[in-house]
Protein backbone atom coordinates (compact mmCIF):
# COMPACT_ATOMS: atom_id res chain seq x y z
CA UNK A 1 0.00 0.00 0.00
CA UNK A 2 2.84 2.36 0.73
CA UNK A 3 3.64 2.92 -2.95
CA UNK A 4 0.13 4.29 -3.59
CA UNK A 5 -0.35 6.60 -0.63
CA UNK A 6 3.13 7.43 0.66
CA UNK A 7 3.45 11.24 0.80
CA UNK A 8 -0.13 11.71 -0.39
CA UNK A 9 -1.88 14.83 0.90
CA UNK A 10 -5.34 14.46 2.42
CA UNK A 11 -7.81 16.66 0.56
CA UNK A 12 -10.90 15.74 2.57
CA UNK A 13 -12.60 13.03 4.55
CA UNK A 14 -16.20 11.97 4.90
CA UNK A 15 -17.79 9.80 7.55
CA UNK A 16 -21.11 8.32 6.50
CA UNK A 17 -22.65 6.83 9.64
CA UNK A 18 -25.84 5.78 7.87
CA UNK A 19 -24.00 3.55 5.38
CA UNK A 20 -20.98 2.83 7.61
CA UNK A 21 -18.40 4.18 5.15
CA UNK A 22 -15.35 6.38 5.67
CA UNK A 23 -13.86 8.02 2.58
CA UNK A 24 -10.54 9.79 2.61
CA UNK A 25 -9.66 11.63 -0.60
CA UNK A 26 -5.96 12.15 -1.24
CA UNK A 27 -3.73 13.50 -3.98
CA UNK A 28 -0.52 11.60 -4.65
CA UNK A 29 2.89 13.01 -5.48
CA UNK A 30 2.05 12.18 -9.11
CA UNK A 31 -1.05 14.44 -8.84
CA UNK A 32 -3.42 11.44 -9.00
CA UNK A 33 -6.53 11.72 -6.85
CA UNK A 34 -7.51 8.58 -4.97
CA UNK A 35 -10.36 7.72 -2.62
CA UNK A 36 -9.47 5.42 0.21
CA UNK A 37 -12.68 3.71 1.23
CA UNK A 38 -13.29 1.90 4.51
CA UNK A 39 -16.57 0.02 4.42
CA UNK A 40 -18.64 -1.41 7.26
CA UNK A 41 -16.65 0.36 9.96
CA UNK A 42 -17.19 -0.38 13.62
CA UNK A 43 -15.17 2.48 15.09
CA UNK A 44 -12.43 4.97 14.30
CA UNK A 45 -10.20 7.41 16.12
CA UNK A 46 -8.38 10.30 14.47
CA UNK A 47 -5.88 12.67 16.04
CA UNK A 48 -4.06 15.75 14.78
CA UNK A 49 -6.52 16.52 11.99
CA UNK A 50 -4.84 19.39 10.18
CA UNK A 51 -5.18 20.94 6.73
CA UNK A 52 -2.63 19.53 4.30
CA UNK A 53 -2.02 16.36 6.36
CA UNK A 54 0.47 14.10 4.59
CA UNK A 55 0.13 10.33 4.83
CA UNK A 56 3.08 8.10 5.48
CA UNK A 57 1.30 4.74 5.33
CA UNK A 58 -1.79 2.73 6.23
CA UNK A 59 -0.96 -0.58 7.86
CA UNK A 60 -3.18 -3.47 8.85
CA UNK A 61 -2.27 -4.56 12.36
CA UNK A 62 -3.34 -7.57 14.42
CA UNK A 63 -6.67 -7.18 16.18
CA UNK A 64 -5.10 -8.34 19.45
CA UNK A 65 -2.82 -5.30 19.42
CA UNK A 66 -5.84 -2.99 19.05
CA UNK A 67 -6.88 -3.37 22.69
CA UNK A 68 -3.31 -3.11 23.98
CA UNK A 69 -2.52 0.05 21.99
CA UNK A 70 -5.84 1.68 22.86
CA UNK A 71 -6.22 0.52 26.46
CA UNK A 72 -6.60 4.01 27.98
CA UNK A 73 -9.08 5.15 25.33
CA UNK A 74 -11.18 1.98 25.70
CA UNK A 75 -11.25 2.29 29.49
CA UNK A 76 -12.24 5.96 29.27
CA UNK A 77 -15.10 5.32 26.80
CA UNK A 78 -16.37 1.92 27.99
CA UNK A 79 -19.13 3.44 30.15
CA UNK A 80 -20.38 5.23 27.03
CA UNK A 81 -20.69 1.90 25.15
CA UNK A 82 -17.86 2.76 22.79
CA UNK A 83 -17.00 1.20 20.49
CA UNK A 84 -19.72 -1.27 21.55
CA UNK A 85 -21.26 -2.50 24.79
CA UNK A 86 -18.98 -5.27 26.11
CA UNK A 87 -18.17 -6.91 29.45
CA UNK A 88 -14.38 -7.20 29.19
CA UNK A 89 -11.60 -6.76 26.66
CA UNK A 90 -11.72 -10.42 25.67
CA UNK A 91 -15.39 -9.99 24.68
CA UNK A 92 -14.45 -7.00 22.55
CA UNK A 93 -11.63 -8.85 20.79
CA UNK A 94 -13.90 -11.82 20.13
CA UNK A 95 -16.59 -9.55 18.70
CA UNK A 96 -14.09 -7.87 16.38
CA UNK A 97 -12.67 -11.20 15.19
CA UNK A 98 -16.04 -12.99 14.92
CA UNK A 99 -17.38 -10.16 12.76
CA UNK A 100 -14.31 -10.01 10.48
CA UNK A 101 -13.20 -6.49 11.32
CA UNK A 102 -9.68 -5.38 10.40
CA UNK A 103 -7.52 -2.94 12.34
CA UNK A 104 -6.06 -0.29 10.01
CA UNK A 105 -3.60 2.22 11.44
CA UNK A 106 -3.09 5.53 9.68
CA UNK A 107 0.39 7.00 9.96
CA UNK A 108 1.20 10.51 8.83
CA UNK A 109 4.42 12.38 8.38
CA UNK A 110 2.38 15.50 9.13
CA UNK A 111 -1.10 15.81 10.60
CA UNK A 112 -3.77 13.15 10.81
CA UNK A 113 -2.93 9.92 12.61
CA UNK A 114 -5.35 7.31 13.86
CA UNK A 115 -7.03 4.03 13.19
CA UNK A 116 -10.16 2.48 11.71
CA UNK A 117 -11.84 -0.85 12.47
CA UNK A 118 -13.63 -1.88 9.28
CA UNK A 119 -14.46 -4.96 7.26
CA UNK A 120 -13.18 -3.66 3.91
CA UNK A 121 -10.56 -1.23 2.64
CA UNK A 122 -10.05 -0.27 -1.00
CA UNK A 123 -8.88 2.47 -3.41
CA UNK A 124 -11.00 4.03 -6.11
Amino acid sequence: MMSKIHDSKILNSQIDFENSIIKIKVITEQEEQLNMIFEEFLAFHFENQLPDSVLLDIVEEKVDSFTIENKDLLEKEKDYFWPIDYEDVEDLINYIKDNSYHYYKIHASYGLNGWILSKKYSFK
